[in-house]
C-alpha cells in the first residue's frame, strides 16, 4: 500500500511531488503484489495555482496517476462546500469523507462517498476518512454538518465489516486522541494520517501503534506492507517505510502535464512587484507565533487601501514558507505564492471592546503555532503568555492612543475574519461599510496594488506586537 497526503505544490524544490508520486505508484504497481495506492487529500489548497482554479489542477494530475481513493482533509473545504463537490464529480476515482452530512439533503456531501470496499489480490479493504469537528471554525463551512467523528468510526467500521471489509484503513488529517484506543479495540485495523510537524508524544501509552502510520516529512509517502496468516487478519503485521518522493525520478507524463500548469502560471504571474531592501521570511513558524515583516507589509496595505484605523490580518492566511535574500525582486507570483486564498477585503465598523476580543483569540493558541496569530497595522499590543487565553492582550493602543473600549473603529481585514473563521467571531458583530470600489478586490491584489509604488521594501518587525515574560518579539 502507498499512501500520501499535503501536496498542494505541484512543482516543490528541493523536494518531490506528482510526478515523482507516479513513478513511486507506477513501481509499485508493476510488482506481482497485490497494492493500493490511497491519496489523503489535504492538497487543493492552498497553491499559487489553487487560488484560480480551486484545485481543479490537483484533481486533473491525480487522474492520470489513478489513485483507488482519495481521503478529504479540512483544506479540501477552502473554497467551500460547493467547489469541492465540483472537483468530486471531476475525479476519475472515489473521493471518501464518513462524518459530513449535509442537512439539505441530510446525506453525505454531494459527489463524495462515505466509504468504500476495495478489493485486492482476493482481500477486501474498508476505506474510511474523517476531518475533526473544529474543521468547521477554520475553514468556515457554510452549511455542513461535522458528525463525531468517533461515533463515525464506530458505526462505519462496522457496516464496511458487515459488507466483507476483512481489514478497514482510516485516513485523518487531524491529531485525534482516541486512534490508539480504536486501534487496540480493533474498530479499525490501520491509520494513515500526514503531518510535517508531528512531534511524539514522550508518554509511552501515548505514542503511535504500529498500525497507526504518520508520514513525518514535507513530500513524502508511506509505504505499507501487510502480511497476516490466512484467514485471521486481525493478526496481521505491518511493516512501514517513509519514503522521500525526490529519491524517485520524474515520470514523463506527469512532469509535461505540471509543466504546462507551471509555464501557463508563471507568464501571467511574471510582473514584477518591488525589491526587497531586507531579508523576509514567510516560513510557518514566523507568521504563526510572532510579528512578521511580511504580515506588515498585508496588513499596512490593507489599512492603507481602505482608509481605515486598523487591520488584521491572519498568520494562516500567509503560505509561501519561503526565505528571501535583502535584494529579492518580488514578483506577482511571489506574492500571490504567499496569499492562495481567494479572499477579499472587508471594512468593519467595530468596538473597541470587540477588538481586542478579536486579538485575544489571534493569540490564543500561539503555543500551537495556530493560523489565528493576527498581524496587525494601526494597533500596538503586548501578549502576556504566562496569563489565561482570553486574557494575555496587554496596553492596546490604536494609532498610539490607548483602546477605548466603548468607541467605534474602522477596520480592514479579509472576508474570512469578518465571517468569523479561524474564532474571530467577535468580528461578526461588526457593521460592513461597503469598500470604495464597486468591485471588492482580492487581498493579493491589494497588496500588489500598494507595493508596486514603493521602488523599495522593508520587511520588518516593528514591535507591534511584543511579549511578555521573557518571551522575544
Amino acid at each position: 500500500m502507498i499512501y500520501t497526503a499535503e501536496l498542494p505544490l505541484i512543482i516543490n524544490p528541493p523536494h518531490g511531488s506528482y510526478a515523482n508520486l507516479a513513478t513511486l505508484v507506477k513501481q509499485t504497481r508493476n510488482t506481482r503484489q497485490p497494492s493500493l495506492f490511497l491519496f489523503g487529500g489535504g492538497s487543493l489548497a492552498p497553491s499559487m495555482l489553487s487560488s484560480f482554479d480551486r484545485g481543479a489542477h490537483i484533481i486533473d494530475i491525480l487522474n492520470t496517476i489513478e489513485p483507488d481513493a482519495m481521503g478529504v482533509a479540512k483544506r479540501e473545504f477552502s473554497y467551500f462546500e460547493d467547489e469541492l463537490t465540483l472537483r468530486a464529480y471531476e475525479a476519475a476515482f472515489p473521493v471518501v469523507l464518513s462524518n459530513v452530512t449535509d442537512p439539505i439533503t441530510r446525506r453525505e456531501l454531494e459527489g463524495t462517498w462515505q466509504d468504500i470496499v476495495l478489493e485486492r489480490g482476493g482481500v477486501r479493504v474498508g476505506i474510511l476518512t474523517v476531518i475533526a469537528s473544529a474543521s468547521s471554525e477554520e475553514y468556515l463551512m457554510h452549511r455542513l454538518q461535522i458528525n463525531s467523528p468517533y461515533d463515525t468510526i464506530i458505526s462505519r467500521a462496522n457496516a464496511l465489516r458487515e459488507r466483507g471489509a476483512e481489514l478497514v484503513v482510516l485516513m485523518i488529517s487531524d491529531e485525534l486522541p482516541f486512534i490508539n484506543k480504536l486501534l487496540g479495540q480493533s474498530q479499525v485495523d490501520l491509520v494513515l494520517r500526514s503531518d510535517p510537524y508531528y512531534v511524539e508524544p514522550v508518554a509511552p501509552d501515548e505514542k503511535p501503534r504500529a498500525n497507526y502510520v504518520i508520514v513525518t516529512s514535507e513530500a513524502a509517502a508511506a509505504k505499507v506492507n501487510i502480511e497476516w496468516p490466512q484467514g485471521n487478519p486481525g493478526e496481521a503485521q505491518y511493516e512501514v517505510i517513509q519514503l522521500p518522493l525526490s529519491d524517485y525520478p520524474k515520470d514523463p507524463v506527469i512532469a509535461e502535464q505540471v509543466a504546462t500548469y507551471d509555464n501557463r502560471i508563471t507568464a501571467l504571474l511574471s510582473e514584477q512587484v518591488a525589491r526587497l531592501s531586507t531579508e523576509m521570511d514567510t516560513s510557518r513558524e514566523a507568521v504563526r507565533t510572532r510579528e512578521n515583516g511580511f504580515g506588515n507589509l498585508v496588513s499596512d496595505a490593507l489599512k492603507e487601501a481602505s482608509h481605515t484605523d486598523v487591520a488584521i490580518i491572519n498568520g494562516g492566511a500567509i503560505r509561501g514558507e519561503r526565505s528571501y535574500r535583502e535584494g529579492h525582486l518580488l514578483t506577482r507570483k511571489d506574492i500571490t505564492s504567499e496569499l492562495p486564498f481567494r479572499n477579499h477585503i472587508r471594512v468593519l465598523r467595530i468596538t473597541g471592546a470587540d477588538l481586542k476580543s478579536a486579538l485575544e483569540n489571534g493569540v490564543s493558541r500561539v503555543e500551537d503555532a495556530s493560523g489565528r496569530f493576527p498581524h496587525v497595522s494601526g494597533m500596538q499590543f503586548k501578549v502576556q503568555l504566562s496569563s489565561a487565553p482570553g486574557n494575555r492582550v496587554k496596553e492596546l493602543t490604536i494609532n498610539g492612543s490607548p483602546m477605548e473600549s466603548g468607541r467605534i473603529y474602522s477596520l480592514a481585514t479579509s472576508d474570512y475574519l469578518a465571517n468569523g473563521g479561524d474564532g474571530y467571531d467577535s468580528l461578526k458583530r461588526g457593521t460592513e461599510v461597503p469598500f470604495s470600489q464597486q468591485v471588492t478586490p482580492l487581498i493579493a491584489d491589494i497588496v500588489i496594488s500598494v507595493l508596486r509604488r514603493q521602488s523599495t521594501l522593508s520587511a520588518t518587525a516593528t514591535g507591534r506586537v511584543s511579549f511578555v515574560n521573557g518571551r522575544d518579539s
